[in-house]
């Protein structure tokens, strides 16, 4: 089809152009209106497959280079139309290098006559004033009268930029009826078949496109072919599509790990298992295949570590399957075997930082902080040479500072945390903190005032935080007045609230709690601890105790494993005179959460129980979590026991 000037036509009034009668009636979204109103943002074929295929595809390696066309998958947002190249563009020119070995493009032997140009002027006019549904009529209509494939690509590139698949896929089958050799038609009808879940129509057109590719990449490319099939609708039938497509392949490792993953999407765990030890059975050191082990969940885990402990016996150099055992024995709680792991990675790999946080992290709950100091130390020295944000090192370094009362330390460890990081502005209200820890709250104040954000976020923030150092002084009515102003600024933050609700109890101001406490149970029906709070707060002033019960069985239902509300739960329930009760809840909390004030709930049931050693023993034991607890002391003080 020869070249044409469009400025030879003659002029006509293009909205008084007609759509031939040859035009297919179109399903779905297009033919119910759905496109009223859209904007032609078309899509190159290349760009629609790489939309289904992941960007580094093996298909599209192989394949030559699709028609030019506008460069990218549309957002949803609506924009300016995009230019379109002509249907009748010298694809020599711009679209595939010249090439024997190439099969070209099928055109048919028809006049371009001025009638069609007409057409297509018309169609492009539609498409820049936004009327995609005309414009994808005509191409189609021009499609099926021509036989010219080019037409029928161009109402392919129109819906997909309006992204209605289903009519994209109306135009893909016409496309590829008329020029089944051209790949870029032949692989985008098998994307679209694929994404609108009709997956048994496009199993020949993948295989077809499999047995394309060169044997050095097909393994890369079945494991391409399954992310393809995951990105649709029918993965429960996935798995049986799959065989089917690689009965040739079942040998290979890949074919294997594959369909593993296609039985993990459909929730076959045990198959999946079965499929990864065919992977490894076939490669013994295929470790793609020993790592997805780790991703089987909870119900699998006692085998996924015996997998990846006998792959590691047979590689013990393979560092992601390492880290995988490492991280799935923690998940298990073996915390020592975890360790264990981690000091062999960071052996072998001195500078990763993630196997030196994690080493940090188990010595911390080990209660080793000298060793995780150490890590974390060295942590923060690779993160600066590697260029890297160290923030989380230093937040953990100032901690374990102030936890041995060198306020110095852990201000000095704050204070290298960078402007730029998101930790920078919590790091700065810890130095505030840490001032109010020593007295120095006007120092502390001064400091967050001192810090200037254009973010409402951060100004809430700070704000709240400024409460929190009033509340550590005991100066409740100032920060009550505080967050007062901020709740009137704010009145849909339900955790300001929260906070106000908290601030106004150490105030004294019940009737304040109480109004915060009910509104952010009638916004926020599902929040526990709102319930929790006002039923543990009428509870401690041993007053309305039925409807605290009612409350704390509320927020116990809620969430069940909450031990605070247990401790709640099993405090009204002790003041209701339900002792054993109470204390079952009391040890089943202190046995999820040792903290010093469900410790002093706990010795004091124990104590009216009649076992005042064991009361003895568990409010010491207490002491040494916190031995400023006001609630742990005051109760030892009542029953005269000494520290």
């Amino acid at each position: 089809m020869p070249n044409t000037r469009f400025q030879s036509i003659p002029a006509a009034d293009l909205t008084a152009v007609t759509v031939a009668p040859a035009v297919l009636r179109l399903r779905g979204a297009l033919a119910r209106g759905a496109w009223a109103g859209a904007t032609a943002l078309g899509v190159t074929c290349a760009s629609a497959i790489m939309a289904f295929l992941p960007s580094s595809n093996v298909f599209a390696q192989t394949v030559q280079k699709a028609p030019a066309g506008p460069a990218s998958v549309p957002s949803a947002a609506p924009a300016a139309p995009a230019k379109a190249s002509a249907p009748g563009a010298d694809i020599d020119s711009e679209d595939v290098a010249p090439n024997a070995n190439i099969p070209r493009e099928k055109l048919p032997n028809v006049a371009l006559t001025s009638e069609i140009v007409f057409e297509v002027l018309a169609a492009e006019l539609s498409l820049q004033r936004g009327n995609l549904a005309p414009a994808f009529n005509t191409y189609i209509a021009l499609a099926n009268r021509t036989k010219d494939p080019r037409m029928a690509r161009r109402s392919v590139e129109i819906a997909l930029g309006a992204r209605q698949l289903g009519d994209a896929l109306v135009a893909a089958k016409l496309w590829h009826q008329l020029d089944p050799s051209w790949r870029p038609a032949t692989q985008l009808l098998a994307s679209l078949e694929v994404g609108t879940g009709h997956l048994a129509e496009a199993e020949p057109l993948l295989v077809d496109e499999l047995n394309k590719v060169p044997e050095a990449r097909r393994g890369q490319a079945v494991l391409e072919l399954q992310q393809m099939i995951a990105r649709g609708p029918e993965r429960a039938t996935g798995v049986d599509s799959l065989k089917r497509m690689l009965a040739n392949d079942m040998q290979r490792p890949e074919a294997q790990l594959a369909i593993a993953r296609s039985q993990l999407d459909a929730g076959d765990t045990a198959g999946a298992r079965a499929s990864l030890e065919t992977a490894l059975r076939l490669k013994p050191d295929y470790e793609a295949a020993a790592l997805l082990y780790g991703q089987m969940g909870p119900s699998e885990r006692t085998s996924a570590i015996a997998a990846l402990k006998t792959f590691l016996d047979r590689n013990p150099d393979a560092k992601e399957a390492r880290f995988a055992y490492a991280k799935l024995l923690l998940a298990d709680n073996q915390l020592d075997a975890a360790q264990k792991q981690f000091e062999t990675l960071e052996k072998r790999y001195p500078h990763e930082l993630s196997t030196l946080m994690a080493l940090a992290l188990l010595n911390l709950h080990a209660n080793h902080p000298k060793q995780a100091e150490q890590y974390l130390q060295k942590y923060a020295t690779e993160a600066e040479q590697q260029n890297t944000d160290g923030a989380q090192a230093y937040v953990y370094l100032a901690q374990i500072a102030q936890d041995r009362k060198d306020y110095p330390a852990a201000d000095k460890w704050l204070s290298k945390i960078r402007e730029d990081s998101n930790a920078y502005l919590p790091a700065q209200i810890g130095r505030a903190q840490l001032l109010a820890d020593q007295g120095k709250l006007e120092e502390g104040r001064a400091l967050l005032h001192g810090i200037k954000s254009s973010e409402p976020r951060e100004q809430l923030a700070l704000k709240r935080a400024e409460s929190d150092l009033l509340v550590k002084s005991k100066r409740y009515d100032d920060a009550e007045k505080l967050l007062a102003v901020e709740v009137k600024n704010h009145p849909d933050d339900m955790d300001l609230l929260y906070q106000y609700g908290m601030v106004a109890e150490l105030n004294k101001h019940y009737d304040t709690m109480e109004k915060a406490m009910r509104r952010i149970m009638t916004s926020q029906p599902e929040n526990a601890q709102a319930y929790n709070a006002l039923g543990y707060s009428l509870t401690e002033r041993n007053t309305r105790l039925p409807e605290a019960l009612k409350l704390l069985q509320k927020a116990w239902a809620l969430s069940p494993d909450d031990p605070y509300i247990m401790d709640s739960l099993a405090w009204v329930k002790y003041r209701l005179g339900d002792k054993p009760q109470a204390l079952e809840l009391l040890r089943r909390a202190y046995g999820i959460q040792a903290q010093a004030e469900i410790g002093a709930h706990l010795g004091e049931v124990l104590w009216e129980s009649g076992q005042q050693d064991e009361a003895r023993k568990t409010w010491r034991e207490a002491l040494k979590l916190d031995g400023d607890d006001d609630t742990l002391r005051s109760t030892m003080k009542r029953y005269n026991v000494a520290p």
